[in-house]
């Protein structure tokens, strides 16, 4: 009979399941610590919100810039735990009539969320190349997923888009206007979000996961080849695969300059939260290495 103890669940919520957490699932990096690992795909940051508040998913890998927003909701209660990619690689997408971004001016731009998120980077970079972004039409369509599909289907003109879903626009002959990364390459990888209350109870699940995490990101920086393989084994495309493993990051750590970016840019624009610092929003001491 066997002695090991009940595993204990973790539900996380997320747009596209991160790399490093599919190699940890294959390679039974989270079976090991005890962890029983349960996932829900997201058409919306409002949807995470929701999650999170009520306490159906423990975690979400999310915008950081979305703790700021979401604080603003729930005073103090969002935390980022980790960065879970290197950077977010995102492309503004246009259908192809669209060739400049001054040509957005009166068109519909997809969003999230029309107050945080990646919306905030797409506010910086229209103002940085002279567009108002109060001369757009601005509309909420959902995640990733659904602005492709709106804007495939002339629902809107631009949006920002992430790997696969560029490749895919490209394809069926959309326009990249502009890289974010390429403009400001401080930007930073997607975060792990959690609440100040939920984990007062279950800081050492945290933890763990964590730790799984941590020990999938050093294989995947290690083992390239053998992560793409995971991920092509997951479904992902073999194009998709090889960027997924690029993004990994050195380390779990968010970053400083890119938080700092993200913060500074609602500032410029003039969007609340731009007083907010680092150390308010950022939470790293269950990282491996990082606790006392």
């Amino acid at each position: 009979m066997s002695s090991r103890a009940p595993a204990k669940t973790l539900d996380a919520i997320w747009f596209v399941t991160p790399a490093i957490a599919v190699v940890a699932q294959r390679r039974g990096l989270f079976a090991a610590r005890g962890i029983e690992m349960r996932s829900t795909q997201t058409s919306s940051s409002d949807e995470q919100y929701d999650a999170l508040a009520n306490g159906t998913c423990y975690v979400a890998v999310t915008a950081m810039d979305n703790v700021i927003g979401w604080n603003r909701r729930k005073p103090g209660d969002f935390r980022i735990v980790a960065q879970i990619e290197a950077t977010t690689p995102l492309t503004l997408v246009a259908r192809p009539d669209i060739t400049a971004l001054s040509d957005l001016v009166g068109r519909k731009i997809l969003v999230d969320s029309p107050d945080n998120g990646f919306v905030v980077v797409l506010h910086a970079l229209l103002a940085d190349a002279g567009v108002d972004f109060q001369a757009n039409r601005i509309v909420r369509a959902g995640g990733v997923r659904e602005r492709l599909n709106k804007l495939l289907a002339g629902e809107g003109d631009a949006t920002l888009l992430g790997p696969p879903f560029e490749a895919m626009a490209a394809e069926a002959g959309m326009r990249a206007l502009a890289s974010v990364n390429a403009l400001y390459p401080a930007f930073p990888g997607q975060g792990v979000v959690v609440r100040q209350e939920t984990v007062a109870h279950s800081a050492d699940l945290l933890a763990s996961w964590l730790a799984a995490l941590e020990e999938a990101r050093s294989l995947g920086r290690d083992h390239p080849e053998k992560t793409r393989d995971d991920l092509i084994a997951a479904g992902f495309s073999a194009p998709s695969a090889r960027g997924l493993v690029a993004g990994i990051g050195s380390t779990l750590i968010p970053d400083r300059q890119g938080v700092n970016l993200l913060i500074a840019q609602r500032g410029r624009v003039g969007l609340p939260g731009a007083e907010v610092t680092y150390e308010e929003i950022v939470d790293a001491r269950f990282l491996s290495g990082t606790r006392g």
